[in-house]
């Protein structure tokens, strides 16, 4: 005799679902209030209908989980209430709880979509577990509705997209294909399942020795072609993209085909554009010079032949380090060469020339890539100008900038100098006087000493002595003078920091890059401007002891510093109240990150506002009040960061909170 497999029971000491919203619906008020607090102290969130109509209401305006339903009620019984649930498409899932039902009145309750029948009573007792299998229950539905609706749109989708995307196995058959591909292919979706890829696609008998597919299988990445398909009759960009299991092995392939013969023929179009182009080129007034993959010169501009005084028919054909133009080629070759590995534009900055006259000349210079039409790397352009007037006057800018620093430093500088020098001063003093009062002490035992030497002293000189011990209270000295010297050489190291910070960063500099310890750098930058954040706030450094030597402009590099150290005082002093014991701070740290050194500076200060952030790299913007900040500080920064060492110079903000500006420099010793 076989037995009817019994549900598993809930545990009955906590549910899995608290505070789910269950529905009861009854019309013994008594009855249902007592099955809302049975509710509660299962941890459930419960609501109470006495008819079927307001049921129905409350489920329309809140969702439940779960309503509870009496079969037996006046004017609309539960019956009725479960068919107007199932036309209404509520989620809720209903369970009958009767004490006066019938097996029809179940059966019947179950057809139109009860989860389950529960008496009243003895039947009361797995009511947790019913509930929860029923929320259990709601759940998979739910999910099941999800799945299918994200199937159907995932399969809209497949079939909406104009690409051709075909699903390949690890046989070359096609185990998918989107009404695009089918479309090309000149059947149905369904007709393609199961061909060759390389039959369907290409009309070959077997695979191409380079056949994207077979190169996403062996090395699981992706290859991306253009090809022209003749079967087609067009240009195709072709995707192929690995399909792994869970083990990272390759199942199969994902084939996407993408027409570009519109964008072929626009492209041939330009071609014929390029002649015009050429005709621009040559009247320019910055100088243009064209090399191939191998550096030969394939043009050379009016403004080339003026700026290295080499005629055209000289240069073009010959390797560009032939054609007479005299700069560091070292250098232009190293970074040339860089360029050609990485492919994409850079900027060469200030390079050192001579002039056709002879004298000495800078050069900006940008490297540009110069593409065939099917976007294969056949060279680039070497584009720039004289720009040495303006390195000159930039460089003034900056020296002005600086001068300007010092002269608003120097003030906070000699304070900082003549504390220690007071100090120093006043212990010099005192050790003058002591060591003059140890002369009379000594002068006094010489003469005891004599006359010991002679015989018997007189007690009265061993006690005027004794006295004159008392009087210059030599255990005091003792304790005191040892601290006056510590002191003094303190006081006199704190100077001779404070001069040799200065030495480093009032430095002219040599206008060449040079191998620099950023940390000590900053550090002597700190100490230079100490008087403009110490009332305000305190600076935190975290340096990275590891950080190699940078290849820098120091004495510029400082000034980058010292402006962004000094806007950050500023914006902390906004926010700190005048005579205040709490301070802000400014936390300076130091990291390498490849070949870059990176270098961050964190205020706590007022923050930028958002609608000054685009502009505050742009000469004379300052949000700073007239008289306080002449928008130059961070102008310059930008320039030297950027322009001069290749580098960059950002920054985060949230006003009210504070801002961040990070530095990235290439290392490049």
């Amino acid at each position: 005799m076989s037995s009817v497999p019994t549900r598993p029971e809930m545990p009955q000491d906590e549910a899995t679902h608290k505070g789910a919203r269950i529905l009861v619906v009854d019309d013994d008020v008594p009855v249902a209030t007592l099955l809302a607090r049975q509710l509660e102290r299962m941890d459930y969130a419960p609501s109470v209908a006495h008819d079927g109509r307001s049921a129905l209401e409350l489920m329309g305006e809140e969702p439940f989980e779960v309503a509870l339903i009496d079969l037996v009620m006046p004017d609309m019984d539960g019956i009725s209430v479960l068919r107007a649930m199932a036309e209404s498409d509520f989620d809720t899932v209903g369970i009958v709880v009767s004490g006066a039902g019938t097996i029809g009145g179940a059966v019947e309750a179950m057809k139109i979509g009860a989860f389950d029948f529960v008496e009243k009573g003895s039947g009361l007792n797995d009511l947790r577990g019913t509930i929860e299998r029923a929320i259990r229950h709601r759940e998979l539905k739910s999910h099941d509705r999800y799945m299918t609706r994200a199937a159907q749109e995932w399969e809209t989708t497949f079939n909406a997209v104009s690409d051709l995307i075909a699903i390949i196995d690890g046989e070359h058959r096609l185990v998918r294909a989107n009404k695009a591909m089918a479309d090309r292919l000149k059947c149905a979706p369904d007709e393609a399942v199961g061909c060759t890829c390389y039959e369907s696609l290409n009309g070959m008998s077997a695979p191409p020795a380079e056949c994207p597919h077979v190169l996403s299988m062996r090395d699981g990445q992706e290859h991306t072609a253009t090809i022209y398909d003749e079967r087609m009759d067009g240009y195709f960009l072709v995707s192929t993209s690995p399909l792994l299991d869970g083990a990272g092995r390759p199942l199969g392939t994902v084939h996407v085909m993408r027409d570009v013969t519109a964008q072929k023929r626009i492209e041939q179009e330009l071609r014929l554009a390029h002649a015009e182009t050429e005709k621009l080129l040559a009247s320019m007034s910055s100088f243009l010079i064209a090399v191939d993959g191998n550096l030969k010169v394939t043009r050379w501009n009016a403004a080339a032949e003026i700026a290295f005084a080499v005629k055209a028919e000289q240069a073009i054909g010959k390797d560009l380090k032939e054609c007479g133009i005299k700069w560091n080629w070292d250098t232009i070759r190293n970074q040339l060469d860089a360029w050609l590995r990485g492919g994409e534009p850079i900027r060469l900055g200030a390079t050192k020339y001579a002039r056709p006259d002879g004298s000495e000349g800078f050069l900006g210079i940008t490297v540009n890539p110069v593409r065939n039409g099917d976007a294969t790397l056949s060279g680039f352009f070497l584009l720039g100008a004289d720009i040495t007037e303006r390195l000159s006057l930039e460089t003034q800018l900056v020296h002005a900038q600086k001068l300007e620093s010092i002269g608003r430093l120097a003030a906070g500088i000699a304070h900082e100098i003549n504390t220690p020098i007071q100090y120093v001063g006043d212990n010099t003093r005192f050790l003058e006087d002591s060591f003059g009062d140890l002369l009379r002490l000594h002068a006094k035992q010489a003469e005891v000493a004599q006359a010991a030497e002679e015989g018997a002293p007189d007690p009265s000189l061993i006690e005027a002595c004794k006295a004159l011990a008392d009087e210059i209270d030599v255990a005091y000295l003792n304790e005191e003078i040892p601290k006056a010297i510590s002191q003094s050489l303190e006081g006199v190291e704190r100077v001779a920091k404070i001069v040799r910070a200065m030495k480093d960063f009032s430095h002219p500099g040599t206008g060449e890059k040079a191998p620099c310890d950023l940390n000590k750098a900053i550090e002597s930058t700190i100490t230079v401007a100490r008087n403009e954040w110490k009332y305000v706030a305190e600076v935190v450094t975290e340096f990275d002891s590891s950080l190699p030597l940078v290849a820098c402009l120091p004495a510029e590099f400082n000034q980058v510093i010292l402006n962004i150290i000094v806007n950050a005082a500023h914006a902390i002093a906004d926010v700190v109240e005048e005579d205040s014991q709490d301070k802000g701070a400014i936390t300076i740290r130091t990291r390498q990150e490849g070949d870059w050194a990176v270098v961050s500076i964190s205020d706590t200060g007022t923050g930028i506002p958002k609608e000054a952030q685009g502009a505050i790299f742009d000469p004379f913007f300052t949000t700073k009040e007239v008289g306080k900040g002449t928008g130059q500080g961070l102008a310059i920064a930008r320039n030297v960061i950027v322009d001069k060492h290749g580098g960059t110079l950002t920054f985060e903000s949230e006003q009210g909170k504070g801002t961040t500006f990070v530095i990235r420099m290439p290392i490049e010793v």
